[in-house]
């Protein structure tokens, strides 16, 4: 046998023993066990609301990237706070040690807090968008701003989280005698604004408000399983193409975590309340009344376009859920003089938790909020 062949043989092996070392992975449910596990302390928990701060690294913690030790004094005064949409656990924020937004913003320098809503249950149907917005939302930012000695924050939401900060920042600021929103910069991610532009979410919104109320009131909350296969119908062909995808790299361990990560919180989706997705049925997707300033929450409607905020708004090229010609209209709605749309590689998932998420949105989101948190 020449060395050439010795050399193929035992590349051959090495491939074998990363695939069963992928393999193992998958099994063993390793990656798992990290998701969410940044280090976190809780700084505020009310009903089944709880808002937790990200501990600065440990001194045996690798930085992500070419981050490099932040000195505490030097951190930026205006802190963040990530805000889940509903159905999705928050660790969407923090799905490996290596692969974390969380992780990201704080070696960045930012003081980084997660919210997170709690799992819905029988006693919390009767939850609608204006508990969210005039309750749940102002009592997080109001703990983050406490905690953190800020009068302001970062607002940066993913999918329905980047909505509630647009939703927030505008019933605040609207708020006839009020204070106004605490809003220092808003940041949305796979974030829709025109509702007309989702296609078949669309069409079967508008088909589906006059039964709406009765379906919810027999069923109750809009169960897990019923997201899960939503969110698997809307993403199409990949929802299959995904597993051949795995199966042409079982042999790179670091692509199987990955994929293992976004698989499980995918299929780890919460209940949706009952009252909310009448709401987001009828009044925001069906009838579009967010984009049209129709939208009443709290006996008031909201107008974005009283929003003065900074903002920067990200969405993904193959994005078929939050499409581009739906998430662009946040640039006609809002009024802001500062704000920036982008378009960035990846469908709805992957816009936030995949592969090219940490250049392409993590980074571009740390840059720009850089010189909008030194106030």
């Amino acid at each position: 046998m020449g060395p050439s062949e010795a050399n193929g043989d035992l590349s051959g092996a090495r491939r074998v023993v990363r695939v069963l070392d992928s393999l193992s992975v998958l099994i063993d449910g390793s990656t798992r066990r990290q998701m969410g596990n940044a280090a976190k302390e809780t700084v505020f928990k009310q009903w089944k609301l709880e808002v937790s701060h990200v501990l600065p690294r440990r001194a045996d913690e690798h930085a992500l990237g070419d981050e490099h030790d932040v000195d505490p004094d030097a951190q930026f005064p205006t802190p963040v706070l990530l805000i889940p949409p509903l159905m999705v656990r928050p660790y969407v924020y923090d799905l490996r040690p290596n692969h974390s937004f969380v992780r990201h913003l704080r070696d960045k320098g930012y003081r980084t807090y997660v919210l997170d809503f709690g799992v819905p249950d029988a006693h919390d149907e009767t939850l609608t968008l204006d508990h969210y917005v005039y309750t749940f939302l102002p009592a997080a930012i109001d703990a983050v701003c406490r905690h953190a000695g800020s009068s302001k924050v970062s607002l940066v939401g993913y999918c329905m989280g980047g909505i509630f900060g647009l939703l927030y920042t505008a019933a605040l600021d609207q708020r006839a005698g009020g204070e106004g929103s605490r809003t220092a910069n808003l940041v949305t991610i796979g974030a829709p604004i025109n509702f007309e532009k989702l296609g078949v979410i669309s069409w079967a919104a508008r088909f589906g408000q006059g039964f709406v109320d009765q379906l919810m009131d027999r069923l109750g909350n809009v169960p897990s399983l019923g997201a899960e296969l939503g969110f698997k119908v809307m993403s199409g062909s990949k929802a299959l193409t995904k597993w051949v995808d795995l199966a042409n790299n079982l042999y790179d361990e670091e692509y199987v975590r990955g994929f293992d990560a976004v698989n499980t919180w995918v299929n780890d989706l919460l209940p949706y309340p009952r009252e909310a997705f009448k709401q987001m049925v009828k009044d925001v997707v069906g009838q579009n009344k967010l984009l049209r300033r129709e939208l009443e929450l709290g006996g008031r409607r909201i107008d974005l376009s009283v929003i003065d905020a900074p903002l920067l708004a990200l969405a993904g090229r193959s994005d078929n859920i939050a499409t581009l010609g739906s998430t662009r209209a946040v640039l006609a709605t809002v009024g802001s003089e500062d704000k920036t749309f982008v378009e960035v590689p990846g469908g709805h998932v992957g816009v936030v938790a995949g592969s090219s998420a940490p250049s392409a949105v993590w980074q571009r989101v740390s840059d720009w909020l850089a010189p909008r948190s030194l106030r």
